[in-house]
């Protein structure tokens, strides 16, 4: 009678709502029920047998977003606290199984299909590196605690991290996987092919001439593997981690007599050792095809990818390159104690695994590293397509060449980490006792010309993808560059430590293409403060690289490469380079880049010919707007700016004179500023402050009277500083901004802005939601910057009778009404001390006329004045100084010499780049800043945690999120 009834459907179905699969709805009761992550913080301590419940993190889990979904910081915090027992079983539990795994014939292939032995290993290191930051972040707070008294140094040593962690009395060392097979004879044919790298310090010498001892020792061993070190059970203990605290204890003692230090690794040490051998295990990261003879032996330290010391490609695939990814996420994670350290303590708080990885790690399997990370980065991206190179829309780039780029990243940043290691006083070459980094050292030790080739060809593919992607057509029809950061650093590091690659860079022809390119990216991204630390490293790059007189002379080449229309300059490479400085200089919150900038300026200047009319006016009203009293006054580095312009205009009428009739011409135009400079003094400069904001209160008022409007004190000093920037009067630059058709244009930057904004200028990269603020210390300009310029001689010192003749007759009677001549300003000096103990500009910096006397004494005036006495008047009398220069004055230019009246020429010296302290520390803190950052756009590694070596700053919420936020606020909801 049932029969016919209508069926109804259930009420997920009714509502179209799947049924939850097993693994998920696993997933679901492992975070809300108590057997699953509640119980890691209950009461109960957890025994080690408990294989059933610890099985689950390491089985249940797909993916590393799986991991920090269920598992969340603030689950490990009360861990940690509640119950640490617990949170020390999981580490050793995971790690046990970790150490078993890779060893295991069946190991990653299973031949059981219900058991993934590859995703039990990933889920290892993702639960470990999830547990990991907190237990660095607990370390440095009571380390943070311990340097405020508030714990005693016992407490310190018994803390979490050192009793599990760095304790080497925890955990009994095992025996690595049976010896590597990249060692086996029966690899030797492969040998051929990898490893072309040897340290002739001549590229000219034969391949295998010229090495030194410790390359000699390291290919001695290709083939030949050392002697295996012995077995647990040789050493009388146990292979299990979790063995009694009893058992270490007594094993021990009975190694107290042999060193036994040297034979029983700390946790760390060993999970470190278990991270590289998989990065080259056969099937897990490397294909299958490269195991040995007997084919259990799958651990082969061969290089990933054709290119620098491999002649040969192994092969990838999707999974192996996803596989990659992740270990090298882990790995990263274990080195980054060093964002939990505060910037001071850096030299005196050793990162364990840093130190593994670039002091400690075998020759050969350093050059497997350093190559495969090289040869991974800067291996040209292969499309889904099957081609290499620029396609109209990379949005249809397949996921797993997106996933390429993913460890692309990777690898440019553990490599990265790897050679900004230094330890304090180590020597610069590497001795028998591994005293410098291996990485370093073999990055200096590269001198193959199809090495070089390939290193820059690589790092210019990817700039000239970024500037496609940046300077499109199409904007937003090309996916950006994220490791662009990460690519500048690679090829300052290469410029920086390898001699023979900048100088392979610069006879390539290739410099220009690299100088465009930084400076490009430069005017893209000036007006972005979350890339000013970026700005800032490019900054320095191109002083290193203005250093050298090759650079210098090929800027005087037409740039080969497409410049963007709107920031397109005629002429020549340096008259881009000049015009791209000042656009920079011009720009709010960029003071830190100005020293790098005018010494770049200043040392390319004594080779630059047929400087341009667009160029040299730029280069006089930089040097207006440095010499400004309200600029010059106002910081105790300002005077040295003007020093390094001085040096270039010097470097000029030296050496480049009749080269450069428009830049000379310029300097004649501007001959008011030279002479203003030659007779400044405090009194001078507070007056002139003094009269231009006079100036400013009337033009005010008159524009208010005609347009009704009012300006506040504040607007007024933007307007007075943005003129003095750009070279104007205050009354134009005010009349000009209240036009109508100037408030519909961004007002342009002023010095003020910059001043304001110099806290927060050298901060890395940041992504919406965050910013990532450098610590102060790591802002410090570096030591060769810091400094004043060296004092030369006086004005008037070491000149002949003509010569200071020609000096004296251009001094000048006074500063007052200098500019325009249409007011006077008449304040006592008493007043004007007033003024100038309150404090100039925004960072209310305190001039003393002693302070004055002490740069204004040493400016390299006395070239520049004396030119100006000689050609002023042959000038003048074939035209006014007005407007470009006549065919007559042009031939005179370029005829003229000085070599007779000018003071004897100083010898060219130029300024390279010096390591500082300080500048360690800021690249450090910029490298670690973007690592964190790219952790946010990933799965949060270190999210929610508190870091040291920077601060974190979450941006405002805008829109509908702040009116919601608010509301909540007012609620009392948050």
């Amino acid at each position: 009678m049932f029969k016919n009834l209508p069926t109804f459907k259930s009420l997920p179905q009714a509502i179209g709502l799947p049924f939850l699969s097993t693994q998920e709805d696993a997933q679901l009761k492992f975070k809300s029920s108590p057997g699953g992550i509640k119980r890691l913080y209950s009461d109960e301590i957890i025994s080690t047998t408990d294989a059933t419940y610890w099985a689950q993190y390491y089985s249940l889990f797909s993916s590393s977003a799986d991991v920090y979904s269920l598992i969340s910081v603030q689950d490990v915090r009360q861990a940690l606290t509640n119950q640490p027992q617990n949170l020390a079983n999981l580490i050793l539990t995971l790690s046990h199984h970790l150490f078993t795994l890779l060893p295991s014939p069946d190991f990653p292939h299973s031949s059981s299909s219900q058991q993934d032995l590859s995703k039990e290993a990933l889920n290892c290191l993702r639960v470990l590196g999830r547990i990991l930051v907190v237990i660095y972040e607990s370390e440095a707070d009571l380390k943070e605690k311990f340097d405020h008294g508030i714990i005693s140094p016992q407490e310190l040593e018994e803390s979490f991290a050192k009793k599990w962690l760095w304790s080497r009395s925890i955990v009994e060392p095992v025996t690595k996987p049976t010896a590597t097979s990249a060692e086996e004879p029966s690899k030797q044919e492969d040998e051929n092919d990898q490893f072309k790298i040897e340290d002739s310090d001549s590229e000219h010498e034969d391949d295998d001439e010229g090495e030194d001892e410790g390359v000699r020792a390291f290919k001695a061993t290709v083939g030949n593997p050392a002697p295996a070190p012995k077995t647990a059970k040789e050493e009388g203990v146990s292979n299990d981690p979790l063995s009694t605290t009893e058992s270490q204890d007594q094993q021990n003692k009975e190694k107290e007599d042999e060193d036994a230090t040297d034979y029983m690794p700390c946790l760390i040490e060993r999970l470190f050792s278990c991270t590289i051998d998989l990065l080259f295990c056969a099937g897990f990261t490397v294909p299958d095809n490269v195991r040995g003879a007997n084919v259990t032996e799958k651990i082969n330290y061969v290089i990933w990818e054709k290119g620098v010391g491999s002649t040969v490609n192994v092969g990838s695939t999707a999974e192996l390159d996803r596989n990659k990814t992740e270990v090298l996420r882990f790995l990263l994670i274990m080195l980054s104690t060093t964002i939990y350290t505060p910037p001071h303590a850096l030299s005196t708080n050793p990162n364990l695994p840093l130190q593994i990885l670039t002091h400690s790690l075998e020759r050969r399997l350093v050059l497997s590293l350093l190559c495969s990370f090289i040869n991974t980065s800067l291996t040209p991206l292969k499309t889904s397509f099957g081609i290499s190179g620029q396609i109209p829309y990379n949005h249809l780039i397949s996921k797993a060449a997106e996933e390429r780029r993913t460890l692309v990243r990777a690898s440019l940043m553990v490599l990265l980490v790897a050679l900004d290691h230094r330890v304090e006083g180590e020597r610069d070459i590497m001795g028998e006792g591994k005293e410098e980094n291996a990485f370093r050292y073999f990055i200096s030790k590269l001198h193959r010309k199809e090495d070089f080739s390939f290193l820059l060809e690589g790092i210019i593919g990817i700039l000239q993808e970024h500037n496609a992607v940046t300077n499109g057509y199409l904007p937003g029809s090309k996916r950006p560059i994220p490791y662009i950061l990460e690519t500048y650093i690679l090829l300052w590091r290469l410029v920086d430590l390898n001699k023979r690659f900048r100088q392979y860079l610069l006879d390539s022809g290739k410099a220009l293409d690299v100088v465009c390119y930084i400076l490009v990216t430069c005017l893209n991204l000036k007006d972005d403060p979350a890339h000013h630390g970026l700005l800032r490293l490019l900054s320095y790059l191109l002083q290193t690289l203005s250093a050298d007189k090759a650079f210098a002379v090929s800027l005087n080449q037409t740039i080969r490469m497409a410049i963007p229309s709107k920031w397109a300059v005629a002429g020549t490479a340096a008259d881009f380079m000049i015009v791209s400085i000042y656009s920079i200089a011009t720009t709010p919150g960029l003071n830190p880049l100005f020293p790098a900038l005018t010494i770049s300026i200043s040392n390319i200047a004594p080779y630059l010919t047929n400087i341009g009319v667009q160029a040299s006016t730029r280069l006089l009203q930089l040097f207006k707007s440095f010499s400004a009293p309200n600029f010059l006054l106002a910081d105790e580095g300002h005077p040295r700016l003007v020093y390094y312009l001085l040096e270039t205009f010097n470097s000029i009428l030296y050496h480049q004179l009749n080269e450069n009739p428009h830049l000379v011409y310029a300097i004649l135009r501007s001959h008011q500023d030279f002479q203003t400079l030659a007779t400044f003094t405090l009194m001078s400069g507070l007056r002139d402050i003094q009269r231009r904001k006079a100036l400013r209160a009337a033009a005010a008022e008159r524009n208010a009277a005609k347009l009704g409007l009012q300006r506040t004190p504040s607007e007024l000093d933007m307007l007075a500083e943005k003129a003095a920037l750009l070279g104007r009067d205050p009354e134009t630059e005010d009349n000009e901004i209240s036009s109508p058709a100037s408030q519909r244009r961004a007002l342009s930057p002023t010095i003020q802005e910059n001043a304001e904004a110099n806290a927060t200028s050298a901060q890395p990269l940041t992504t919406p939601g965050v910013e990532v603020v450098s610590d102060p210390l790591a802002q410090s300009p570096p030591a060769n910057l810091a400094s004043p310029p060296p004092p030369i001689q006086g004005s008037n010192g070491g000149l002949s009778e003509k010569q200071r003749g020609k000096l004296r007759a251009t001094d000048t009677e006074s500063i007052t009404g200098s500019i325009d001549g249409t007011m006077d300003v008449s304040i006592p000096d008493d007043e004007l001390m007033r003024v100038a103990q309150a404090g100039v500009g925004p960072n209310g910096y305190i001039p003393t006329q002693e302070w004055v006397s002490s740069w204004q004494k040493g400016l390299p005036l006395d070239p520049v004045l004396v030119a100006i006495s000689e050609l002023l008047p042959k000038i003048q009398e074939n035209q006014q100084l007005t407007g470009a220069p006549s065919s007559k004055v042009f031939n005179i230019l370029k005829g003229v010499s000085l070599s007779e009246v000018l003071p004897p020429a100083p010898p060219i010296v130029p300024r390279r780049f010096q390591w500082s302290s300080a500048s360690c520390v800021w690249l450090t803190s910029l490298l670690w800043g973007d690592i964190y950052v790219a952790g946010l756009t990933t799965d949060g590694a270190w999210r929610d945690t508190t870091v040291r070596l920077f601060g974190v700053k979450q941006a405002p919420v805008k829109g509908r999120g702040a009116q919601v936020g608010r509301f909540l606020k007012t609620i009392g909801v948050v």
